[in-house]
């Protein structure tokens, strides 16, 4: 009788237990960090060793968590990815409407604008010149503005890494205290921490979200964490995630490194890698592009408006580029001058006012590499000096200043009867009778001695007041290619550059959208493993509740039965 009382006093015990365990699943059913528990039943053997007598019933033996570590691990990598690209995705549609036209005051309107004023006076010399000097400051100024909301984006991306990668520190700290608590748990009980499992998986996918990890059970139950190859969490200690910043081309940029050997942490997905991807690709990369186009358009502009003149003669100008070393080939990189120089040679006419005044003078630019003669700064110097009626000296910054006699003026790109390109380039390498200055999207503006008076746009060919060939040449250059761009022109080199934009965000928006696709499936897999459903839970409390009653029932019979036998004795 005792055994039989044994038995049931067994099976109240068990299904008692599995009756909680149901009730913790019900109760954590509204938790997306819980983890189905599902509770194990195992017979008992007969501890009497006596023939043909029953087991000793069922006892709970093991509580266990329903969790597939394999598919935790490829849904933390899934979740990675498409927060990865999520922040991608924010930083494409903001530089996006940068690069939009849509309200016809972007760029695009502002070069057809430009260019076309350039059109407008080739047509009618007479035309309003102060237009295109207008429109070209505008379209410098938005230049500049452009770089500056690029850098602005590109400098809030990496403050947004600095931040997360501190809360990424504290996530794997808090995971390897889990991890010394979870093992001391574990060890003074027969069963898993499931609480603080749970806590610890929930922190797993957090710092999944930043950065792509992947985690590694160990058989005492902790969880080594890694980066890639790199262990950040190794049972209860972590080494620590913190920030380095170096400044490139002018710009802030952070790394993530670990805190105790600085080694440079370079994550592959999570929100900190879609950061860095923006930062470097879309932000600073696309200021780069920017500054390509603007050089372009700066020598192609420069190149042609060079070989012009305006409605009058200069008395004096200055260069607005410098060299870095006046004794160096004017083509090397040591002279450091801001576009191509080459062997040729440019014209320079010095004039009193009168035809029968008037002097032309061809000035070689010798850069054949022969003879070790070839053509520096101070060379040059000396040869416009050797010019009757001209003066040519340096300012301390290494730039050409030019002043002719009184009474004299002085112009390049002709003899006074044809056009004479200049073949070398140096005239817009030094920025003498150039209309833009500057050398990217970061400084270009208008070169001072066209934005001063803008009767020193160099619209003609020839120097007469009704030619507007030059600026005919000038506006090509929006559809044609020029000097400063050697493959597209500079609306197709525009359009390019925009239209990269758009093709990279609507990849990103594809790879979002794949890559959420991915993730929902993974999801649907854990919830299918781990996730609780309340009607199958409602099954189990009624099968475990009539097996209680069940068992309750037994113990009662078995009580009677005693009685009885008590009574006879």
């Amino acid at each position: 009788m005792n055994s039989a009382l044994h038995i049931g006093r067994n099976a109240l015990l068990g299904y008692q237990g599995a009756l909680q365990v149901v009730g913790s699943n019900i109760s954590g059913a509204g938790s997306a960090d819980y983890t189905r528990l599902t509770p194990q039943l195992d017979s008992l053997p007969n501890l009497g060793g006596v023939a043909l007598q029953p087991g000793a019933g069922v006892a709970l033996t093991d509580i266990r968590r329903n969790i597939d570590l394999a598919l935790e691990n490829r849904l933390r990598l899934s979740t990675a990815e498409v927060e990865s690209l999520s922040k991608q995705q924010a930083a494409l549609a903001e530089i996006e409407t940068y690069f939009d036209d849509l309200d016809g005051t972007g760029i695009p309107t502002l070069l057809s604008e430009f260019f076309g004023g350039f059109e407008a006076v080739g047509s009618d010399p007479e035309a309003d010149r102060g237009l295109v000097v207008r429109k070209g400051e505008e379209l410098a100024g938005r230049l500049k503005a452009l770089r500056g909301k690029l850098g602005e984006l590109g400098e809030g991306l990496d403050s947004q890494i600095e931040e997360l990668a501190v809360v990424a520190d504290d996530l794997a700290e808090r995971i390897a205290e889990l991890n010394g608590r979870i093992t001391v748990a574990e060890a003074r009980s027969r069963g898993d921490a499931s609480g603080l499992r749970d806590q610890r998986d929930a922190l797993l996918r957090k710092l999944g979200e930043l950065v792509d990890v992947t985690a590694r059970e160990q058989p005492n139950g902790v969880m080594n964490v890694y980066i890639g190859s790199e262990a950040l969490v190794q049972g209860g200690y972590a080494r620590g995630l913190t920030t380095a910043t170096q400044v490139v081309d002018g710009f802030r940029r952070t790394s993530v490194v670990f805190a105790d050997s600085g080694a440079v942490v370079r994550p592959q997905g999570g929100q900190i890698a879609g950061l860095m991807q923006a930062r470097d690709v879309q932000a600073f990369g696309r200021i780069q592009e920017l500054d390509a186009f603007a050089q372009g358009l700066i020598q192609a502009v420069n190149r042609v408006h060079a070989d012009g003149q305006g409605l009058s003669g200069f008395s004096s100008l200055t260069g607005t580029y410098g060299a870095l070393a006046t004794d160096a080939a004017l083509n090397s990189a040591s002279a450091g001058l801001p576009s191509p120089v080459q062997n040729g040679a440019f014209h320079v006419v010095v004039s009193d006012g009168t035809r029968v005044g008037s002097r032309v003078h061809v000035v070689a630019v010798d850069l054949d590499g022969l003879n070790g003669d070839d053509t520096t700064l101070a060379s040059l110097v000396e040869r416009l000096n050797a010019i009757d009626h001209l003066e040519a000296t340096l300012t301390p910054d290494n730039r050409v200043s030019l002043t002719a006699d009184a009474g004299f003026t002085f112009s390049f790109g002709h003899d006074g009867q044809r056009a004479r390109s200049d073949t070398s380039g140096a005239l817009a390498a030094l920025g003498l009778n150039t209309f833009f200055d500057g050398t990217n999207a970061a400084d270009i503006a208008v070169n001072d001695a066209v934005g001063g008076d803008a009767q020193k746009l160099a619209a003609s060919t020839v120097f007469r007041s009704g030619q507007g060939d030059n600026a005919a040449a000038l506006a090509q250059l929006l559809d044609t290619a020029g000097a400063g761009f050697n493959t597209p022109p500079v609306q197709a080199r525009w359009d390019a550059m925009a239209g990269d934009v758009a093709v990279s965000a609507a990849a990103v928006n594809s790879a979002l959208e794949g890559a959420d696709g991915i993730r929902s499936s993974l999801q649907a897999q854990r919830e299918s493993i781990s996730g609780v459903s309340l009607d199958e839970e409602a099954i189990e409390m009624i099968k475990y509740e009539r097996a209680f009653q069940g068992a309750a029932r037994y113990v009662s019979v078995v009580d009677q039965l005693i009685n009885e036998v008590m009574n006879i004795v």
